[in-house]
Protein backbone atom coordinates (compact mmCIF):
# COMPACT_ATOMS: atom_id res chain seq x y z
CA UNK A 1 0.00 0.00 0.00
CA UNK A 2 1.13 3.34 -0.84
CA UNK A 3 1.96 6.18 1.67
CA UNK A 4 -0.27 9.38 2.10
CA UNK A 5 2.57 11.11 0.46
CA UNK A 6 2.90 9.58 -2.50
CA UNK A 7 -0.33 9.68 -3.33
CA UNK A 8 -0.39 13.22 -3.08
CA UNK A 9 2.34 12.66 -5.44
CA UNK A 10 -0.08 10.58 -7.71
CA UNK A 11 -2.62 13.41 -7.48
CA UNK A 12 -0.77 16.17 -8.65
CA UNK A 13 0.78 14.53 -11.66
CA UNK A 14 -2.86 13.81 -12.54
CA UNK A 15 -3.43 17.74 -11.84
CA UNK A 16 -0.72 18.68 -14.13
CA UNK A 17 -1.45 15.69 -17.25
CA UNK A 18 -4.62 17.67 -17.10
CA UNK A 19 -3.71 21.09 -17.51
CA UNK A 20 -0.61 21.14 -19.93
CA UNK A 21 -0.73 18.04 -22.11
CA UNK A 22 -3.81 17.66 -24.84
CA UNK A 23 -6.48 15.61 -23.98
CA UNK A 24 -6.35 13.67 -27.20
CA UNK A 25 -2.94 13.10 -28.43
CA UNK A 26 -2.37 13.60 -32.26
CA UNK A 27 -1.43 10.24 -34.00
CA UNK A 28 0.90 11.88 -36.48
CA UNK A 29 2.59 13.83 -33.51
CA UNK A 30 2.18 17.47 -35.29
CA UNK A 31 1.02 20.04 -32.88
CA UNK A 32 0.90 23.47 -32.54
CA UNK A 33 4.05 25.32 -30.78
CA UNK A 34 1.76 25.79 -27.32
CA UNK A 35 1.47 22.44 -27.23
CA UNK A 36 5.57 21.91 -27.27
CA UNK A 37 5.90 24.81 -24.96
CA UNK A 38 3.22 22.98 -22.27
CA UNK A 39 4.63 19.89 -22.72
CA UNK A 40 8.23 21.56 -21.70
CA UNK A 41 6.15 23.51 -19.01
CA UNK A 42 4.88 19.58 -17.65
CA UNK A 43 8.31 17.88 -17.49
CA UNK A 44 9.71 21.00 -15.70
CA UNK A 45 6.84 20.68 -12.91
CA UNK A 46 6.81 16.93 -12.88
CA UNK A 47 10.37 16.85 -12.13
CA UNK A 48 9.51 19.06 -9.16
CA UNK A 49 7.28 17.03 -7.90
CA UNK A 50 9.01 14.11 -8.13
CA UNK A 51 12.04 15.68 -6.18
CA UNK A 52 9.58 17.41 -3.25
CA UNK A 53 8.40 13.77 -3.29
CA UNK A 54 11.70 12.07 -2.46
CA UNK A 55 13.08 14.88 -0.05
CA UNK A 56 9.81 14.66 2.34
CA UNK A 57 9.60 10.83 2.03
CA UNK A 58 13.00 10.37 3.33
CA UNK A 59 12.57 12.73 5.86
CA UNK A 60 9.54 10.84 6.76
CA UNK A 61 11.01 7.37 6.94
CA UNK A 62 14.25 8.80 9.17
CA UNK A 63 11.91 10.89 11.03
CA UNK A 64 9.84 8.00 12.26
CA UNK A 65 12.63 5.51 12.83
CA UNK A 66 13.91 8.06 15.60
CA UNK A 67 10.76 8.65 17.07
CA UNK A 68 10.47 5.01 17.16
CA UNK A 69 14.02 4.18 18.80
CA UNK A 70 13.13 7.01 21.39
CA UNK A 71 9.64 5.76 22.42
CA UNK A 72 10.37 1.77 22.25
CA UNK A 73 14.13 1.68 21.74
CA UNK A 74 13.70 -0.91 18.37
CA UNK A 75 16.02 0.08 15.53
CA UNK A 76 14.63 0.50 12.29
CA UNK A 77 16.98 -0.71 9.21
CA UNK A 78 16.87 2.93 8.49
CA UNK A 79 17.61 4.55 11.74
CA UNK A 80 20.81 1.62 11.27
CA UNK A 81 21.93 2.69 7.93
CA UNK A 82 21.70 6.83 8.56
CA UNK A 83 24.31 6.53 11.13
CA UNK A 84 26.69 3.89 9.21
CA UNK A 85 26.71 6.40 6.45
CA UNK A 86 27.25 8.93 7.93
CA UNK A 87 30.75 10.15 6.70
CA UNK A 88 32.37 12.35 9.85
CA UNK A 89 31.24 10.77 13.03
CA UNK A 90 33.03 11.50 16.26
CA UNK A 91 35.69 9.63 18.09
CA UNK A 92 35.05 7.51 20.38
CA UNK A 93 36.34 9.02 24.38
CA UNK A 94 38.56 7.05 26.53
CA UNK A 95 37.36 7.55 30.13
CA UNK A 96 33.86 8.10 31.15
CA UNK A 97 35.62 11.26 32.93
CA UNK A 98 36.62 12.54 29.40
CA UNK A 99 32.89 11.91 27.84
CA UNK A 100 31.37 14.35 30.93
CA UNK A 101 34.21 16.76 30.95
CA UNK A 102 33.97 16.96 26.65
CA UNK A 103 30.53 16.30 25.43
CA UNK A 104 30.73 18.27 22.27
CA UNK A 105 33.87 16.14 21.60
CA UNK A 106 32.48 12.86 22.76
CA UNK A 107 28.51 13.13 22.52
CA UNK A 108 26.09 10.43 23.80
CA UNK A 109 24.58 7.92 21.54
CA UNK A 110 21.29 9.94 21.38
CA UNK A 111 23.69 13.18 19.89
CA UNK A 112 24.83 10.93 17.31
CA UNK A 113 21.61 9.81 16.01
CA UNK A 114 20.06 13.43 16.18
CA UNK A 115 23.41 14.42 14.49
CA UNK A 116 22.78 11.92 11.58
CA UNK A 117 19.14 13.02 11.11
CA UNK A 118 20.06 16.52 10.89
CA UNK A 119 22.45 15.39 8.13
CA UNK A 120 19.76 13.39 6.02
CA UNK A 121 17.51 16.38 6.57
CA UNK A 122 20.06 19.26 5.67
CA UNK A 123 21.34 17.20 2.13
CA UNK A 124 17.46 16.78 1.79
CA UNK A 125 16.29 20.19 2.20
CA UNK A 126 19.25 22.60 0.92
CA UNK A 127 21.78 20.29 -0.82
CA UNK A 128 19.64 18.25 -3.08
CA UNK A 129 19.38 19.22 -6.68
CA UNK A 130 17.25 16.79 -8.68
CA UNK A 131 16.27 13.19 -9.42
CA UNK A 132 19.22 11.91 -11.19
CA UNK A 133 21.74 8.38 -10.08
CA UNK A 134 23.95 10.46 -8.08
CA UNK A 135 21.01 12.30 -6.18
CA UNK A 136 18.82 9.46 -5.58
CA UNK A 137 21.46 7.40 -3.98
CA UNK A 138 22.92 9.90 -1.81
CA UNK A 139 19.33 10.29 -0.43
CA UNK A 140 18.22 6.14 -0.67
CA UNK A 141 21.18 4.01 0.89
CA UNK A 142 21.31 6.29 3.88
CA UNK A 143 17.84 5.36 4.79
CA UNK A 144 18.29 1.37 4.38
CA UNK A 145 17.66 0.31 0.96
CA UNK A 146 20.47 -1.12 -0.68
CA UNK A 147 21.81 -1.00 -4.09
CA UNK A 148 19.80 -4.60 -5.25
CA UNK A 149 16.18 -2.72 -4.15
CA UNK A 150 16.75 -0.05 -7.02
CA UNK A 151 15.48 -1.07 -10.43
CA UNK A 152 19.10 -0.44 -12.04
CA UNK A 153 16.77 0.02 -15.68
CA UNK A 154 14.32 2.51 -14.31
CA UNK A 155 17.14 4.47 -12.57
CA UNK A 156 18.56 4.95 -16.22
CA UNK A 157 15.61 5.79 -17.54
CA UNK A 158 14.70 8.34 -14.75
CA UNK A 159 18.53 9.93 -15.14
CA UNK A 160 18.13 10.36 -19.20
CA UNK A 161 14.59 12.20 -18.72
CA UNK A 162 15.97 14.32 -16.03
CA UNK A 163 18.68 14.96 -18.32
CA UNK A 164 16.43 16.29 -20.73
CA UNK A 165 14.21 17.87 -17.96
CA UNK A 166 17.54 20.08 -17.13
CA UNK A 167 17.37 20.97 -20.70
CA UNK A 168 13.97 21.91 -20.80
CA UNK A 169 14.91 24.65 -17.91
CA UNK A 170 18.30 25.94 -18.91
CA UNK A 171 18.27 26.34 -22.48
CA UNK A 172 16.14 28.30 -25.23
CA UNK A 173 13.15 26.69 -27.31
CA UNK A 174 15.62 26.57 -30.50
CA UNK A 175 18.07 24.93 -28.93
CA UNK A 176 15.94 21.92 -27.71
CA UNK A 177 14.12 19.01 -29.69
CA UNK A 178 10.30 19.64 -29.50
CA UNK A 179 8.66 17.07 -26.77
CA UNK A 180 6.06 14.94 -27.81
CA UNK A 181 3.30 14.92 -25.52
CA UNK A 182 2.48 11.51 -25.76
CA UNK A 183 6.01 9.88 -25.25
CA UNK A 184 6.49 12.49 -22.63
CA UNK A 185 3.31 11.52 -20.49
CA UNK A 186 4.58 7.80 -21.01
CA UNK A 187 7.91 8.11 -19.68
CA UNK A 188 6.82 10.21 -16.46
CA UNK A 189 4.67 7.69 -15.63
CA UNK A 190 7.19 5.31 -15.54
CA UNK A 191 8.91 7.41 -13.77
CA UNK A 192 6.05 7.41 -11.44
CA UNK A 193 5.50 3.80 -10.75
CA UNK A 194 9.41 3.48 -10.33
CA UNK A 195 8.44 6.13 -7.25
CA UNK A 196 5.60 3.66 -6.42
CA UNK A 197 7.86 0.52 -6.01
CA UNK A 198 10.68 3.37 -3.52
CA UNK A 199 7.72 4.18 -1.58
CA UNK A 200 6.42 0.70 -0.70
CA UNK A 201 9.91 -0.07 -0.44
CA UNK A 202 10.16 2.60 2.34
CA UNK A 203 7.11 1.73 4.52
CA UNK A 204 9.45 -1.41 5.85
CA UNK A 205 12.52 0.70 6.35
Amino acid sequence: MSSSRFDELERRIRELRQNFLPQEFDPTGDYEDLVYEQTRAFRVLAHAEFESFIEDRVIEVIDQAVSGWKVSGSIAISLLAVVAYRESAPAIPESLSEAAAKPVKYPALEARIEAARADIHRYARKQNHGIKEKNLLRLLLPIGLQEADIDSGWLSATETWATARGDAAHKGAKMQVKPDPQNELKIVNVVLGGFRDLDMQMESK
